[in-house]
């Protein structure tokens, strides 16, 4: 509301603090003045006004009063928007903020602050309530681009914004550790893998781990069925990420060495799991350490344990885990000495795992007559490279839901509870063999839950250029039920065009030639030939009479990737079918002319549903033949969906990687410009797809875009280049014309 003259002219005279009249010198303080009257009377109540008082001086003392007096519209936006409580807290977080902050980059904290209050009010509060933090570990553009991300993330979803600024998404964290320069378990995936198989000379699966039944990050190492469960980051390590996961799996690998099967729970408390596990775990360190006593170094920094302190039951166990490390560390307290003696008393039969359960049971006892406090729920295993004790228990039914009378170790896994042949569940932690390969796609129909996952793909925020790695999820589904006849009834609908590809088949002559040395017969000398001729002529040696070059017959060296769309746009009608029977007819007599030439070609189908499920189905792989599969494939395709072409584009390079042949092509049907349901700016999936052929021509693989309808509001061009682009307005000529574009892209 507007504040009357006189109130302002008040103000300005008001009689304010000598500090607050040298921040504000000449006509500020009159501007400073009229800003805080204005604040008074909007109905804010009285917090915000005094708290701008303080907050302007500070401001104005450190960056100038101009950068001060701009609070005073932040504010009352805020305000507005939110609560004036949240704009107090905003005010104090500015002040803050202004301490390490110069003149452009608090003006840019506030435009960012600024930005995601026009965009999500609702998230300025958790945002603000951690900005201390986030500042600290992130460099103001990081910080710029994890607010992004997270509003990319979120899309319309309120409460999920919420969320994730809250820090309450697993993705929150992993990406606030990515964005701060942390390593976390993806950056750091490949060097673990090789690390565990040259330490212990096997191969053991390695999985992130899924966050809990509430949502929180799993903050242990764990293992169970033989595979390996690692944090997805560590957050409060940062510098000693690669460090930690590595202790982590030398510990896990020590349990697979030397560790026997599973302990069976029978009548035990709580306290005596914990007990028996920890005891357990010195045990196979003390069996590594003998063998590979360089590991010490690995898990000496991760034992911290001071020997005083209160006697609660989470201290005594870091104590007594130290104590049975570090030969050193005085174990002050009785119980932790008897643990040590009775450990010592047992070496020479350290191999036998029955040792753990046997002194983990007296020491337990001992434990429980001290009443000493236990919280079963509330127990993290100690020291931090440990694992969550899981995969040493046997326990009933699901593993990852043990009863509520036992410790509870709160684990997510994707791999526990394989059976074997007799239907039990195998609890040994020996690792298995390798994963099995992914299984071949079968042509029957699919359900939308039938979708396998294949990968995650980076994709790039124009707005906040940066590329995203692992932001979309690809998923592979099976074709609907197809037509065992389909390739009869193509040669009956284009009788006349199989005919005619044939012919041009026949008549290919395209490919790479090859320059010919050291041949008896040519056109022109090879010159280096023909030196090395004439200088063992002048050796007195028998010269070689392969002195010409000559060039060899075209030789073919091509793949092609072609991917359909198959959104739900390509259901429209075009008077000779729908957009997506043009496609599938054009796509299946092109397959034929490129198993008649030997050419590899894989054919993809793929719509998206966000970003979290791009949806493919693989027609052909590049080992396939084209054969009744493939037809029965293509006629099984439906439209549906959205069309994220950055997100095909880069599979299609992914797979022609490994593709041993000279050129490389990915080649895309498609009936419009990119889009999804999760995507408001028109804009931010072109960029992506722009980005994607630009990553592809890097490493030597052509994009070709063929664009089906009208020109108008098309923007392939953008994406592909002006002469990387086919337009067809008369969508029925395609079948006629894909071949031909083939010919003449191959030569």
């Amino acid at each position: 509301m507007p504040v009357p003259d006189d109130m302002v002219d008040l103000a300005v005279k008001a009689p304010w603090p000598d500090a607050t009249l040298a921040a504000f010198p000449g006509e500020s303080l009159g501007a400073f003045s009229a800003a805080h009257a204005r604040l008074a009377g909007a109905g804010y109540g009285g917090e915000v006004p005094r708290v701008f008082a303080t907050t302007a001086r500070q401001v104005a003392e450190r960056l100038g009063p101009q950068v001060a007096l701009s609070l005073g519209t932040v504010t009352s936006r805020v305000a507005i928007k939110t609560r004036p409580r949240i704009a107090a807290i905003y005010l104090s977080t500015a002040a803050s903020m202004s301490r390490d902050m110069d003149e452009s980059a608090f003006l840019n904290w506030q435009a960012m602050m600024l930005g995601l209050l026009a965009t999500a009010p609702e998230s300025v509060l958790p945002l603000l309530e951690r900005m201390d933090m986030l500042t600290g570990r992130l460099a103001p553009q990081a910080l710029s681009a994890w607010i992004d991300t997270g509003l990319r993330l979120a899309g319309r979803d309120a409460a999920r914004r919420l969320a994730y600024f809250r820090l309450e998404l697993p993705e929150a964290q992993r990406l606030l550790e990515r964005h701060a320069g942390d390593e976390t378990f993806q950056s750091l995936e490949r060097g673990l893998e090789a690390f565990h198989t040259a330490l212990w000379g096997r191969n053991v699966p390695l999985r992130e781990a899924l966050p809990d039944p509430s949502g929180r990050a799993i903050g242990r190492a764990s293992f169970a069925a033989g595979v390996v469960q690692l944090p997805p980051s560590l957050p409060g390590h940062g510098g000693n990420e690669r460090l930690l996961y590595r202790a982590a799996l030398a510990h896990i690998g020590a349990h697979f060495a030397y560790g026997g099967p599973c302990f069976e729970i029978g009548q035990l408390k709580p306290m005596q799991i914990a007990v028996v596990s920890l005891i357990e775990d010195a045990r196979v360190e003390t069996l590594a350490l003998r063998d590979m006593p360089g590991l010490r170094r690995l898990w000496a920094p991760f034992h911290n344990a001071e020997p005083g302190g209160v006697a609660t039951a989470p201290s005594l166990f870091t104590r007594l885990a130290r104590a049975l490390f570090d030969p050193d560390f005085p174990p002050e307290h009785g119980w932790v000495a008897k643990g040590v003696d009775l450990f010592n008393a047992h070496r020479e039969r350290l191999a036998d795992p029955a040792i753990s359960r046997h002194i983990g049971n007296l020491l337990g006892n001992d434990l429980g007559q001290t009443r000493v406090q236990f919280n079963a729920k509330g127990y993290v295993v100690q020291p931090v490279y440990r694992d969550d004790n899981l995969g040493l228990w046997a326990f009933p039914d699901a593993m990852h839901q043990p009863p509520a009378e036992q410790i509870e170790m709160p684990v997510e896994t994707r791999d526990l509870g394989k059976t074997d042949q007799g239907g039990a569940t195998d609890h040994s932690p020996q690792p298995p063999a390798d994963d099995p390969p992914d299984e071949a796609i079968a042509i029957a129909p699919s359900e939308p839950t039938d979708g396998a996952r294949v990968t995650q793909l980076s994709e790039y925020d124009y707005a906040a250029r940066i590329e995203r790695p692992d932001w979309v999820t690809v998923n592979r589904y099976d074709p609907g039920p197809g037509d065992p006849r389909f390739w009869d009834k193509l040669t009956q609908r284009h009788a006349a065009l199989v005919k005619r590809t044939e012919t041009l088949v026949r008549q290919a002559n395209v490919g790479r030639r090859k320059r010919l040395k050291r041949q008896s017969e040519g056109e022109t000398l090879d010159l280096d030939a023909a030196i090395s001729s004439a200088i063992a002529y002048r050796g007195g040696q028998t010269p070689d009479h392969r002195v010409y070059q000559g060039i060899s017959a075209p030789v073919r060296s091509i793949a092609v990737h072609l991917l359909l769309d198959t959104s739900l746009s390509t259901g429209a009608e075009t008077g000779a079918g729908s957009v997506l029977d043009l496609e599938r007819d054009a796509a299946a007599i092109l397959a034929q002319a490129m198993e008649q030439l030997g050419d590899p070609l894989a054919i993809t189908a793929f719509s998206s549903c966000g970003r979290e499920d791009v949806r493919t189905v693989l027609v052909k792989g590049f080992d396939e033949p084209v054969g009744m599969a493939t037809g029965m494939a293509l006629s099984g395709l439906k439209p549906a969906w959205s069309t994220r072409i950055g997100a095909g584009i880069r599979l299609a390079g992914r797979t022609l990687d490994p593709v041993p042949t000279h050129r490389k092509l990915v080649l895309i049907l498609t009936d419009g410009e990119p889009s999804d349901i999760d995507v408001p700016d028109p804009d931010y999936l072109v960029a992506d797809a722009k980005r994607a052929v630009q990553s592809l021509t890097v490493r030597g693989i052509d994009c070709f875009c063929i664009a089906l309808g009208s020109p108008d509001r098309q923007r392939h061009s953008e994406i592909f280049g002006q002469n990387h682009v086919q337009t067809f307005e008369n969508i029925r000529a395609l079948p006629e014309k894909l071949t031909e574009i083939f010919f003449r892209l191959s030569k």
